[in-house]
């Protein structure tokens, strides 16, 4: 009769554990969301007052390093290799108040809450924000609500929805960054031509 070996279970776990692990891991790479290729007309006049952009607010799903997809219709899901150095809406205001400073419609631009006080209140919010791979290579998808408010009066002066869907040039995270920067640039024009239009004061 053949004794049989029993092998310890925390054993085999180990074994197992180092199986798994063998292989290239790829590595996690993070990208910039940026601006660029946009309009870089000047506005006719400068107003002798001061733009004050507020935090953008984001939809809870995509206030997150990560980049959003979706492959379903209504649903989401993050790509497991690929973020972004910064939270989209901490980026996206950084990208607007410098966007509307190099429009030359005001007299200053800065950030809400950086001390400085304002003639003017643009508040953005970022209700969609990821990339559409249901079909290859699928489309990015941006959409930004904006409100244009007086504080002095505390009177809402403008509200209007901004839209963009850009081509991805390939079918994954770096495709979608690269259509995310193209969708981006859009919008930033878009909302400083609305802007410029929709704000009272020209002097």
């Amino acid at each position: 009769m053949k004794l049989k070996t029993l092998i310890p279970a925390a054993v085999v776990i180990t074994i197992l554990a180092g199986c798994t692990s063998l292989g290239p891991q790829e590595p996690r790479r993070y990208h910039v969301l940026e601006s660029g290729g946009g309009s870089t007309s000047k506005a006719a006049a400068t107003r002798a007052t001061t733009l004050l952009v507020a935090p953008a607010t984001v939809s809870a799903f995509y206030e997150t390093p990560d980049i959003a997809y979706s492959r379903i219709p209504g649903q989401r899901a993050y790509y497991q290799f690929h973020a972004w150095t910064e939270r989209p809406g901490r980026r996206f205001t950084g990208l607007l108040a410098a966007r509307m400073d190099n429009a030359g419609s005001f007299s200053a631009v800065a950030v809400a809450g950086s001390g400085v006080r304002g003639d003017l209140i643009l508040g953005t919010h970022l209700a969609e924000f990821y990339h559409d791979a249901a079909t290859a290579p699928g489309n990015v998808r941006v959409v930004v609500t904006a409100e244009l408010t007086d504080p002095l009066r505390r009177m809402l002066l403008a509200r209007r929805s901004f839209e963009r869907s850009v081509p991805a040039p390939t079918h994954d995270a770096p495709g979608a960054v690269k259509a995310f920067n193209m969708a981006v640039t859009g919008i930033l024009d878009d909302l400083a031509a609305w802007v410029d239009g929709a704000a009272p004061g020209l002097r």
